[in-house]
């Protein structure tokens, strides 16, 4: 079984819980994903099986989305409702204060990460010196958020709440990013939900929940092929007798692809399949004593 699961994250599960549980449905060992999201957050996992385990990076994982809500007058120090809480206010902001200040925190933007993080600080992720009670100086990151919409806003609890749309870079933090528009308010902000609902083009409406994983069949019946996933790629057909010098990892030039690749395509990744359609390899196209195709993972 080889492809690529989508899977409706609940809350309290890790994404390594999500890959063991698709382990043990499966019978397959061979499992991993695209990329993490909290315990606390919800929502679209891409969970790789399989040869799909060699395919992650080129995968059109971007942009991101997510449905989040942020309680102003709250500081917790992992910046989110599973936190210790640092200070609060009782200071109303507001939803035109909130408005003025959605500029700031749309296109590129820089983030700290938080210290409740999996980003790594001299070889050591920055969550496990979090557990020691240290706190290191961090550089600050370049993201993109593309959209930042106020969903909805209301009072409750006697705090100012949030919901948004938010749609963004690989890399950048939700919860970071509701923290800094609190920051910038004066009152401070946490994030109290985190919903992913898009990974590139992978969805939350072809994601299966972890109930309906019962067994090899009902997981196979919910894969994405490579094939499928990687659709973003051109394709090249080899000819008859070509196949196996790819599954060699042989260079193949391009009069023995059916294909109208050109100079200008250079450094460019493609699909190399079979003349039955049975995709390969992932090629690079090179200019090595005339137009070729290097195959950079073979699949089969």
């Amino acid at each position: 079984m080889d492809g690529i699961l989508v899977v409706d994250k609940p809350p309290s599960k890790t994404s390594h819980d999500i890959v063991d549980i698709v382990r043990k449905a499966t019978g397959i060992k061979k499992v991993g994903h695209t990329g993490t999201l909290d315990p606390m957050a919800t929502g679209v996992l891409v969970i790789l099986i399989g040869r799909a385990t060699r395919v992650g990076r080129f995968l059109d994982l971007e942009p991101k989305e997510y449905i989040a809500e942020a309680i102003f007058g709250v500081v917790t120090d992992t910046q989110d409702i599973t936190g210790k809480v640092l200070r609060q206010s009782d200071v109303k902001i507001g939803i035109e204060k909130l408005r003025a200040v959605i500029p700031e925190f749309t296109g590129e933007i820089y983030q700290v990460p938080p210290m409740v993080s999996a980003v790594k600080i001299g070889g050591k992720p920055l969550y496990k010196l979090a557990r020691q009670g240290k706190e290191v100086e961090r550089p600050a990151r370049r993201v993109f958020v593309y959209e930042l919409d106020i969903l909805d806003f209301f009072e409750s609890g006697g705090k100012s709440r949030a919901a948004f749309k938010v749609v963004c870079s690989g890399g950048t933090y939700v919860r970071t990013l509701t923290h800094d528009m609190g920051e910038r308010l004066g009152v401070g902000a946490t994030l109290s939900s985190l919903r992913r609902t898009r990974v590139g083009r992978f969805t939350l409406a072809e994601a299966i929940d972890i109930e309906s994983m019962a067994s090899p069949s009902k997981v196979a019946a919910h894969l994405v092929s490579m094939d499928d996933a990687l659709s973003q790629l051109p394709e090249v057909i080899a000819q008859s007798g070509v196949a196996g010098l790819i599954l060699n990892g042989h260079e193949i030039g391009v009069t023995q692809l059916e294909t109208e690749l050109k100079p200008t395509d250079i450094g460019q990744f493609v699909r190399m399949k079979s003349e039955n359609g049975t995709i390969l390899a992932i090629g690079q196209i090179q200019d090595s004593d005339g137009l070729k195709v290097k195959p950079k993972v073979v699949l089969k």
